[in-house]
């Protein structure tokens, strides 16, 4: 019997949105945290799925690998790169960067800032990959935007273990490329790593222009594969800030906006900056890639959301 992290849950969804003209497939996958845990192998399995899932646009949502130290190490460089490429051969890929990406708290639990531009840098030229710090991507069929939070709107520096919607609406204001001069009649989707300050109502309203918001981050609220079709269908465990049994960190929400929210549920659960004692509770959890489709079809004014799973390899 194969472990839950050895399963991959494909969640395909039908959203429907009246601007666009054909079908489009977006595959997105986040929280891969390249690490000792996690290496070639993932890529392996992460490539070969996504070519065969045959999308129009592929999204990575981050944290891809679990600390900037991981960027230090040539393997680990090779991997991004490896993967980065593999997409690149696919479709048009947008890539974010997730809190593990840039930031790493030192030895006092303070959050530092730490840019790896030069493997990043590398990346942005690769041929149809497109890293969206604060950026829009369009053609003639979307707009994508991509918002990097910064450490601010992650780490509240005076109550740690919550992210701060504040900051998150204060910078996402001076973003003004993100939100101004958009065409209404093209659909539109941002990623942004963490949907925590989406639920502040304010910050909702000013993203409200665009159709969907993709995000990761939450890992599924580390829910045990055994657990999933029990528990109420969003709910979670844990928050990566520490935040105990959030009703809101799974599955796809339609916000008050009228946009739909995915949370994606990330490739990896359990990571390697965890205390090692945690590190086998990612064998209790499933990998997830989304696949989700926007359509004119007006049967799918009601969301329609399947999930299929895979056996990886290795």
């Amino acid at each position: 019997m194969n472990k839950p992290s050895k399963i991959l849950k494909i969640r395909e969804s039908h959203l429907y949105n009246k601007n666009v003209k054909d079908d489009i497939k977006i595959a997105c996958v986040g929280d891969i945290h390249l690490s000792n845990l996690a290496g070639i192998d993932d890529i392996n399995n992460i490539s070969e799925v996504l070519y065969n899932l045959n999308p129009d646009y592929i999204c990575i949502l981050g944290d891809i690998v679990d600390s900037p130290d991981e960027l230090l190490k040539d393997q680990k460089v090779s991997e991004v790169l490896s993967l980065m490429g593999n997409c690149s051969s696919i479709a048009p890929t947008m890539v974010i960067l997730g809190s593990h990406d840039f930031i790493d708290e030192n030895v006092d639990g303070y959050p530092d800032v730490i840019e790896k531009t030069d493997v990043w840098n590398e990346i942005n030229r690769i041929p149809n990959i497109h890293l969206l710090n604060d950026e829009i991507y369009s053609d003639n069929r979307i707009v994508f935007g991509g918002y990097r939070q910064k450490r601010e709107a992650y780490y509240n520096l005076y109550k740690k273990r919550i992210e701060d919607a504040k900051a998150f609406l204060e910078d996402f204001k001076l973003q003004t490329n993100l939100y101004n001069g958009i065409p209404d009649d093209i659909p539109k989707v941002l990623l942004t790593h963490s949907p925590e300050s989406i639920h502040n109502i304010t910050v909702e309203q000013l993203l409200s222009m665009y159709n969907v918001i993709i995000t990761g981050h939450y890992h599924n609220g580390c829910i045990p594969a055994m657990l999933e079709n029990i528990l109420p269908q969003h709910f979670g465990l844990i928050t990566p800030r520490k935040r105990l049994f959030p009703k809101e960190s799974r599955g796809i929400v339609k916000l008050n906006s009228g946009s739909y929210l995915i949370y994606n549920g990330g490739w990896n659960k359990i990571t390697a900056c965890v205390p090692k004692i945690l590190h086998p509770l990612n064998n209790l959890c499933n990998k997830q890639i989304d696949l989700t489709t926007l359509t004119p079809n007006e049967e799918h004014k009601q969301e329609m959301i399947n999930v299929r799973k895979l056996v990886l390899k290795k």
